[in-house]
């Protein structure tokens, strides 16, 4: 079997981007169910209030002080009308980068099309659990990604509403910096693995 070191990085990006419109394809087609998202109207309402407000900064109508305060309320309501999108979109990731994978030969489609797959460190197929903390800890682009996702969800029924905005910005720049820090692992380590595969004891080879 080809060592990881032997897989090209530009591989990895090209299954990665493929795997990142599809889901991100499956994942706008459930989350515009009404059955899934009952609150998708008040969702596009609050956006547009939204919107207007960073529209209102952006001329220069509004300091920062000012949008801040008037979308605080916004933001936070943004969140709690997506909650059941989010929650789909969790369970889209854990089935397709967990599930499938598991039960594709350690392939996504994108790694199908690349012929490279996921093996655990030894060569051996990962157990499902493996899978599971791979998708945990990975950055899905456009998508959102499991950790940011499930507690902006659990946050919105703790912090109040005032304070949401700031809490949940933290999070999402922290789990930014780990994507980035994640990304430059597997571009310069020799072994080209990210901090998800050291975690979950897995690494890409070729097929």
């Amino acid at each position: 079997m080809d060592s990881v070191s032997e897989v090209k990085t530009s591989k990895r990006i090209i299954a990665y981007l493929l795997d990142i419109l599809l889901v991100f394809f499956v994942a706008s087609l459930v989350t515009s169910i009404r059955f899934i998202n009952p609150y998708y109207d008040k969702y596009v309402e609050t956006y547009e209030k939204y919107s207007d407000v960073l529209d209102q900064y952006s001329k220069g109508d509004i300091d920062e002080n000012e949008m801040i305060e008037l979308n605080s309320d916004n933001y936070y309501y943004l969140t709690k009308y997506s909650i059941s999108s989010n929650i789909a979109i969790i369970v889209v990731l854990i089935l397709y980068f967990g599930v499938f994978q598991k039960f594709n030969h350690g392939a996504t489609i994108g790694k199908q099309i690349m012929k490279i797959k996921v093996v655990s460190k030894d060569d051996k197929d990962p157990s499902i659990l493996k899978y599971f903390i791979r998708a945990l800890f990975s950055f899905y682009v456009y998508v959102g990604s499991i950790i940011p996702l499930t507690l902006s969800t659990i946050l919105v029924f703790i912090v109040k509403a005032k304070n949401y905005m700031m809490v949940n910005t933290i999070i999402s720049y922290a789990f930014l910096i780990f994507a980035i820090v994640n990304f430059a692992m597997i571009c310069t380590r020799k072994d080209k693995r990210g901090i998800h595969e050291l975690l979950s004891q897995t690494k890409v080879v070729n097929q």
